[in-house]
């Protein structure tokens, strides 16, 4: 089935909302609590909590509900919980979702997702599984099932390579196996490009990467994107040659660049502009304006340097991202290539 509520993204996003416990703290405080239990840990209730319960139930179907559409509103609600760190009350939602229909796997996409927030990998994947058991296509839950691995992989990868190796395989297997059934799940391709960039497989880690652009890229970082260029960088095509970028706002402006310098010019404001250009790295590189070509005797030449970062190379065109000393806003710029 597909859930219309807001999926999880890269699980590391809301790691560290989990900070308020620790799984030795929460399964404590569980003992007092049947609540934070999955199904209420399948533990007898008393007259009260039954009776509590059910006026839960007809509550929901008395305000114009079914069972079923209270059970999404639930998980939806979970889940908004728990990207705010409030992983009790998101698993107080879940439950409340079991109690009107405990055959909706989101119930189970839910207790997983909180333990994987509390790093409890095994108990996540227990919740995972029971959630596959009724809907064993469900691209999301797959998706955060090997996400599970991808946690483990970081917790071990400078201790235990071999063994960080291995859960970066079984993290891939379960994340080819969503993407079988849903290639258009945004957070699949992510963390399939993830995965490949810690196996080293460059190609793969663009395919996906690029994928997931197409997808619309909301949940990609920087820092991933840093981490790939670092990785997986290959712009020595676009250190020299001539691009152009077209906007709306200020027409055609044609880049000459050789290996020192690139010259800028946009006929129809009157721009000419030479800039040193300096590589920071593979991908990354800065530009300082030394000379205006324009002649306009009125104009001072801009003082602040440009970093650009490229974060994707494509037959006809590159991609970077660009910011100014001084100035948080950053500019997305596509710089097609002249042949």
């Amino acid at each position: 089935m597909r859930y219309l509520f807001i999926p999880l993204f890269l699980m590391f996003s809301f790691m560290s909302n989990a900070q308020e416990y620790s799984l030795k703290s929460w399964q404590a405080e569980a003992k007092k609590n049947k609540r934070m239990l999955p199904e209420y840990g399948n533990i007898k209730k008393s007259a009260d909590e039954i009776e509590a319960n059910q006026k839960f139930v007809n509550n929901i179907v008395e305000s114009g509900k079914s069972k079923t559409e209270g059970a999404h509103e639930m998980i939806r609600l979970g889940f908004d919980y728990l990207y705010r760190g409030n992983l009790k009350t998101a698993m107080y939602r879940f439950n409340q979702a079991y109690l009107l229909n405990p055959k909706n796997s989101g119930i189970y996409w839910g207790y997983g997702a909180v333990y994987t927030a509390l790093g409890a990998y095994d108990l996540a994947r227990e919740e995972y599984s029971q959630g596959l058991k009724i809907d064993p296509e469900s691209a999301p839950i797959l998706t955060d099932y090997g996400t599970t691995y991808l946690g483990e992989y970081y917790a071990t990868v400078r201790s235990n390579y071999k063994q960080a190796t291995k859960h970066l395989n079984k993290a891939k297997e379960k994340l080819l196996e969503a993407y079988s059934y849903d290639p258009k799940y945004i957070n699949t391709t992510y963390k399939l490009s993830i995965v490949y960039l810690y196996s080293q497989d460059c190609n793969n880690a663009k395919k996906y990467l690029k994928e997931t652009r197409d997808l619309g890229g909301q949940p990609i970082t920087k820092e991933y994107l840093t981490d790939f260029n670092l990785r997986c960088g290959n712009c020595s095509s676009v250190k020299t040659g001539d691009f152009q970028i077209e906007s709306s706002r200020n027409g055609l402006t044609k880049i000459k660049r050789n290996k020192n310098y690139q010259i800028e010019e946009n006929e129809s404001i009157g721009y000419k502009l030479k800039l040193k250009i300096d590589w920071l790295d593979e991908c990354t590189y800065t530009l300082t304006p030394v000379e205006d070509l324009a002649n306009s005797e009125n104009d001072e030449i801009p003082k602040r340097v440009l970093t650009c970062q490229i974060i994707e190379v494509n037959d006809d065109n590159y991609i970077q991202v660009s910011s100014a000393d001084g100035d948080k806003r950053k500019l997305t710029s596509q710089l097609n290539f002249v042949k």
